[in-house]
């Protein structure tokens, strides 16, 4: 059997076998830090939501808690206890749900308390917000129309009370009745009477 001779340039030449493995598992590593930098970036992630999220829940438990003893201060007959309770909650917890509700309860109580200015501010901010429940949207919109009566800005008055178009809703033989009230003091007794008797007509009254 004849003998395998190597030179000594072959001798010290890496086994290619070798090469191809270590080079492998070279890039491998490099590939698998990339994978635990990636899951340790999305670890992070979900941990900053989870954080944000029990942040958000917490605060939004202190808000609506907030916002029942203001309800309890109101039905108390502590208006201004109310008022007060409902303007820290405004302020500790501007970006909950239960803060937009805020808004309209302090509309809804200064003018109880005739602060028709401060009335019409926090109703107008109210809507601002866009709010969905048709209820609560007519009712601000009635009650700037009547701060703005009591206040004998009759254009404001008659933009907001005018806004109050459907029969359906609750508030729309009180906006009509003041919207006419309106036109007679600005002078208008025509549209004053024209309101009067398609509001009868589409309410039976």
């Amino acid at each position: 059997m004849p003998k395998i001779k190597y030179t000594t340039k072959e001798l010290k030449r890496p086994d290619r076998f070798r090469e191809f493995l270590a080079e492998s598992l070279e890039s491998l590593s490099e590939y698998f830090n990339k994978i635990l930098i990636g899951i340790g970036i999305i670890v992070v992630a979900l941990l900053g939501i989870c954080f944000v999220s029990s942040q958000q829940e917490e605060k939004d438990l202190l808000a609506n808690e907030q916002f029942r003893k203001a309800v309890e201060s109101y039905n108390s007959g502590e208006m201004e206890t109310s008022l007060s309770q409902l303007q820290t909650l405004r302020e500790e917890h501007s970006g909950t749900e239960v803060s937009v509700l805020a808004l309209y309860q302090i509309g809804m109580i200064n003018y109880q308390l005739g602060n028709f200015e401060e009335a019409i501010k926090h109703l107008e901010l109210f809507l601002d917000e866009d709010p969905k429940d048709g209820i609560f949207r007519d009712g601000a919109n009635v009650v700037i129309g009547l701060s703005a009566f009591k206040l004998e800005r009759w254009d404001k008055s008659i933009e907001y009370l005018s806004e109050i178009d459907r029969g359906t809703s609750p508030y729309y033989v009180q906006a009509r009745r003041h919207l006419s009230l309106v036109y007679e003091k600005t002078g208008e007794p025509g549209k004053a009477e024209e309101i009067r008797k398609e509001t009868s007509s589409e309410t039976g009254l």
